[in-house]
């Protein structure tokens, strides 16, 4: 991973630690205000239910607004409500002319089970006129419910016996000033909800940074000490050479001076990946244009005597004049990476001698493949290949390879902002690269 991508990688996991903290917050507060808004529109439909029963039972009892003139006379407008007195408390204190002019717009309409209209009381400030609260009245008793909202007003039904006579009470109240409330509640808790999702974001930003600090850090002291292991490693690799050749000169030819020299060459090639690698994910690469085509074919052919030595012929399938912006030292090693994985763990055992290698112009993609005979590679593996130090079992034999030539064919793809596969059936292994050459 070179230091771009690891800076995504992070960005990434930053967002999806908002995103999370930010998803259970923002759940946890609409759940809230979803139940403060219900529980309020709630508790003002039962209020408004209550009061439109007490004025319902008000008028049956005769003390109702039923009895209040439409004239403003004096001794009718003054009339007292029903337990009014010293305790100016109650909410049903003072006479019925005050409190309609203070409450919503109230309607009460009172007939005959049978149909027939007794009487009828409008507002003091008629919105609708008799005829239509006559007509809303009998389409409310004939919908069957004893309560309710409708777009226009807030219903209550109810019936009396009075003497041999059903009487039917319709009492309604305009519903606008409930949706009024109900509109303001929802557009104060959509401003609260949105300042609060405001600073609950600044807050889990804030603890993103805070959780992926050590993150950071863990990996910046990781690719150093890589880094720092190889510079360290290649003063004694070297030291070691030198002597081990003196002393070959000096004794001659020595079984053990040899495996010596052939172990310290193994640790020199180690070394120099790792240096490799972390130069790869620890810098930008300068990119230039570079003709693919003719890289891909420069890199391959060096390898061609060596597949015939092996038993292999090398099959190139290049597509000319293929351009990408790119840095020509790092793609040369990418190729040369993949050919020479490619005849290290090719085998001839399944009737196959060809190493095929292609490269094609796919949109605005350059696709570059190569394939070996081989062993099937199980796929729970396949996702390993490109981790740094891992080798499937099948190639764990002596061969100079350390699995890391891989992990740098795919930090080197990733800096291109590319990709890197493999699949395995059918006996052939296939690597396939995608960069995009625009």
């Amino acid at each position: 991973m070179n230091l771009s991508e690891k800076n995504k990688l992070i960005a990434k996991t930053k967002n999806k630690i908002v995103l999370t903290i930010m998803g259970i917050l923002a759940l946890v507060l609409g759940i809230t205000l979803i139940t403060i808004i219900i529980s309020t529109g709630s508790t003002v439909y039962g209020n408004n239910q209550e009061i439109l029963k007490s004025f319902t039972i008000d008028a049956e009892n005769g003390r109702g607004p039923m009895g209040v003139p439409d004239s403003d006379g004096a001794a009718e407008s003054d009339r007292e409500m029903p337990g009014s007195g010293e305790d100016t408390g109650d909410r049903r204190n003072g006479t019925y002319r005050d409190r309609l002019k203070n409450a919503a717009v109230l309607y009460v309409v009172k007939f005959l089970k049978t149909g027939e209209m007794l009487d009828i009381m409008n507002d003091v400030k008629p919105i609708m006129s008799d005829e239509s609260l006559k007509s809303l009245a009998r389409t409310l008793v004939r919908s069957g419910k004893s309560e309710g909202v409708t777009e226009q007003v807030i219903f209550r039904i109810m019936e009396f016996t009075d003497g041999d006579q059903d009487i039917v009470y319709v009492t309604m109240m305009d519903s606008s000033v409930m949706m009024d409330s109900l509109m303001a509640l929802l557009r104060n808790t959509m401003i609260f909800g949105g300042a609060a999702l405001a600073i609950f974001f600044i807050v889990s930003v804030y603890l993103a940074e805070r959780i992926m600090r050590p993150m950071e850090e863990a990996y910046t002291k990781q690719r150093q000490f890589i880094s720092d292991a190889g510079h360290e490693l290649k003063t004694p690799v070297s030291a070691i050479n030198a002597n081990a050749e003196i002393l070959k000169r000096s004794l001659g030819e020595d079984k053990w001076l040899d495996n010596i020299i052939y172990e310290n060459d193994r640790m020199k090639e180690l070394v120099t990946q790792l240096l490799e690698l972390a130069r790869t994910e620890n810098t930008e690469p300068v990119f230039q244009d570079v003709d693919f085509s003719r890289l891909a074919e420069g890199c391959i052919l060096p390898f061609e005597m060596l597949a015939f030595e092996k038993g292999f012929i090398m099959e190139s399938d290049i597509e000319p004049d293929i351009h990408l912006q790119g840095n020509e030292a790092q793609l040369g090693q990418l190729i040369t990476t993949l050919t020479d994985n490619a005849i290290s763990h090719a085998s001839s055992s399944y009737g196959d001698d060809k190493i095929k290698t292609s490269l094609k112009s796919e949109g605005k993609n350059l696709i570059f493949r190569i394939s070996n005979p081989g062993e099937n590679i199980p796929k729970e593996e396949l996702a390993r290949l490109f981790e740094r130090f891992y080798r499937s079992d099948s190639s764990r034999e002596l061969n100079g390879h350390y699995g890391l030539g891989l992990a740098i064919a795919k930090a080197i793809a990733d800096s291109h902002h590319g990709s890197i596969s493999v699949v395995s059936e059918n006996y052939r292994t296939c690597f396939t690269v995608s960069l995009p050459n625009i």
